[in-house]
């Protein structure tokens, strides 16, 4: 009974220790934490199986396997937890295997008493050489491998795990027990320091507790060595235990005050980050310059985001590029990328580049260096450690895409600071601002072309005030030119004057015509003679073909019959053809030969040809005035 009051203080302080590890786990997702949880079990078992002790301090066989088994495996798992190597699972069990299961069978072999000392040596020689064997040839030596390595290999293996196996072979076999436990947990004091760099009251409790730790077993058998008379309270051996239990407790809540803490700070650059990019949004969206924002949306992305480098390249006719804006790039850089736009890059690349590669974000793509070297991009100058998320010279890119999905352009990220952070989540924000650079540059293009259409609106109406003007003058003039005729006798003077008066009516038509097409009709529907509204264009156009050296040869065949369309539109198509290119004139002859039961056939096939020569749209509206609008006639337009 005495015996279990004595233990019980501890097993209760234990079971507390295991209880707060357990609740721990709801809170850290973290297989190392679940490792020294179970080790935290196992050092329980490991005292509570005191409790079954014989009143000489002796265990059954069968006790002293639990007993000793557990502190074994428990040291065994705070030495693995604490591996550089750790998140690779199968060199974790490799060495909880080939370090667990030497020292259980060892365990057995001192239980029993056997007298084997090749059976020990066999242990010894499995747990201290085999375990290092196997992480050498597997793991690739790192510069933080070789931080723990010497100690574990030269220490471990060539000091005292030779010693062991000497004292082995000559019957000493608790030796090697107490070098396993030794090693076990003295060594994961200097592996806790690398793990954990800072000097925080958690470390430095928790590696001096592991140290302390380990020099128990030593310690206690150089007494019972030189001073078997000298006790000490069981309970001083039992306090690095503790040391070592609230370490652990306060470095976890250590690391969760850090994680809060970066929380908030990742929270505050965001906030940050939504300000400046609202700011900016708010400055395209009441028609700021877009080329003298984007160096300020450069450097805002550069400087509340995780990347350094950021370039804006923009197209304005939709073929050629150049550099809008840049952040973190140093001068060789810019000059490469603007000779580039010059003599290289086209939207055809950009389109291409974002038409390949990781889909990141939701437009966002991530593109390998390897799949860049034909693009000529400029070259990276960070290093990185080799990880799955970001390699040397890779980039991100965003587009810059209108609403009505025409690219402009598009951004490209390289160089993160943190290469974690290089998310779907990360590129959210700076997606939605380039959505809203995007609609600022279409918008800036329609608005310069409703001023050329204003203009162009313009000049037709004072091209319709002119006619007009000019029609009142030209009506005196053909009556008086009549008039003239009738008091003159035949002869060349006659002759002279009839032509005048013919080429004053047909001066006359060309201003009735233009008046015509100057005025704002609605749809009227009627039937109409085809060859005469023909002639009547051609009449409009003659000096326009005449000029150009055009020889338009016209094929009507007879009998053609009435057509329901409106006038006005169809000699609108009609002229709009004729005001196209010189390069057009080859086709539109063509389109001249009309034949019964062909009409609309050739005005499809012209309709294509001038859509595939100019990449004009199908669907804007007819529009007086312009000398291209042929090339945007919609089709069931031409079709009525």
């Amino acid at each position: 009974m005495a015996v279990i009051f004595d233990k019980l203080p501890t097993i209760l302080v234990l079971a507390v220790l295991v209880g707060i590890f357990v609740a721990l786990r709801r809170h850290v997702k973290s297989a190392r934490l679940q490792l020294w949880t179970a080790a935290w079990v196992l050092i329980f078992v490991h005292f509570f199986v005191q409790l079954f002790e014989s009143a000489d301090g002796n265990l059954t066989p069968l006790m002293f396997i639990i007993d000793e088994g557990c502190l074994q495996l428990a040291g065994l798992f705070f030495l693995t937890s604490l591996t550089v190597f750790f998140e690779n699972k199968s060199l974790t069990r490799g060495m909880l295997l080939c370090g667990g299961v030497p020292a259980i069978v060892y365990t057995v072999g001192l239980a029993y008493q056997l007298d084997w000392p090749i059976f020990y040596t066999i242990c010894i020689a499995t747990s201290f050489y085999a375990a290092q064997l196997i992480v050498l040839l597997r793991l690739k030596v790192t510069i933080k491998s070789m931080l723990w390595m010497p100690l574990a290999i030269v220490v471990g293996v060539m000091t005292i795990g030779t010693v062991a196996i000497v004292r082995a072979w000559g019957h000493q076999y608790s030796f090697g027990y107490l070098a396993m436990l030794t090693l076990n947990f003295g060594l994961p004091a200097f592996l806790y320091l690398k793990r954990y760099p800072r000097r925080s009251p958690g470390v430095l409790t928790t590696a001096g507790g592991f140290l302390l730790w380990g020099l128990v077993f030593p310690a206690g058998a150089l007494l019972d060595m030189y001073a078997p008379n000298f006790h000490i309270n069981p309970e001083i051996w039992n306090t690095p235990k503790f040391f070592v239990a609230f370490g652990m407790i306060l470095t976890l809540l250590e690391d969760k005050s850090e994680f809060l803490k970066s929380a908030n700070e990742r929270e505050g650059k965001l906030n940050q980050q939504i300000q400046r990019f609202a700011g900016i949004t708010s400055r395209l969206l009441k028609g700021a310059d877009v080329n003298s924002l984007c160096h300020e949306i450069a450097q805002a992305i550069s400087e509340t985001s995780t990347f350094r480098r950021v370039g804006i390249i923009l197209s304005n006719d939709g073929k050629s590029v150049y550099p809008a804006g840049h952040a973190g790039l140093d001068e060789e850089a810019i000059e490469k990328i603007k000779f580039n736009c010059a003599h290289f890059w086209r939207l055809d690349h950009i389109i291409e580049i974002l038409s390949d590669g990781t889909k990141l974000g939701e437009s966002s793509r991530l593109l390998r260096a390897s799949s860049l070297v034909k693009y000529k991009l400029t070259n990276s100058k960070q290093e990185y450690p080799p990880n799955p998320y970001w390699q040397k010279s890779d980039r991100v890119f965003i587009p810059l895409q209108s609403t009505r999905g025409t690219c402009v352009g598009c951004i490209s990220l390289y160089d993160p600071r943190d290469v974690a952070r290089v998310t779907a989540e990360e590129m959210s924000k700076i997606e939605l601002l380039a959505s809203d650079l995007a609609v600022t540059i279409d918008n800036a293009a329609l608005h310069r072309q409703l001023a050329r259409s204003e203009k162009l609106a313009a000049i037709g109406q004072l091209v319709a005030g002119v006619a007009h003007e000019l029609n009142n003058p030209l009506a005196s003039i053909v009556g008086y030119s009549e008039l003239i005729s009738d008091e003159i006798d035949e002869g060349p003077a006659r002759q002279k004057l009839e032509k005048m008066v013919r080429e004053a009516h047909r001066m006359k038509r060309i201003i009735e015509n233009l008046l015509r097409f100057a005025r704002q009709n609605n749809l009227e529907k009627k039937s109409a003679n085809l060859p005469a509204l023909l002639q009547e264009v051609l009449a409009l156009r003659e000096y326009h073909i005449r000029n150009h050296d055009v020889d338009v040869q016209l094929q009507i065949e007879p009998d053609l019959p009435q057509v329901a369309l409106d006038e006005d539109q169809f000699k609108q198509i009609l002229l709009n053809l004729l005001n196209s290119r010189k390069r057009h004139w080859p086709r539109l002859k063509h389109l001249l030969r009309h034949r019964q039961g062909t009409w609309r056939r050739d005005l499809r096939r012209e309709y294509r040809a001038l859509r595939s020569a100019n990449h004009a749209g199908t669907t804007c509206p007819i529009s007086r005035g312009s000398h291209r609008i042929g090339h945007c006639i919609a089709m069931n337009t031409v079709l009525r």
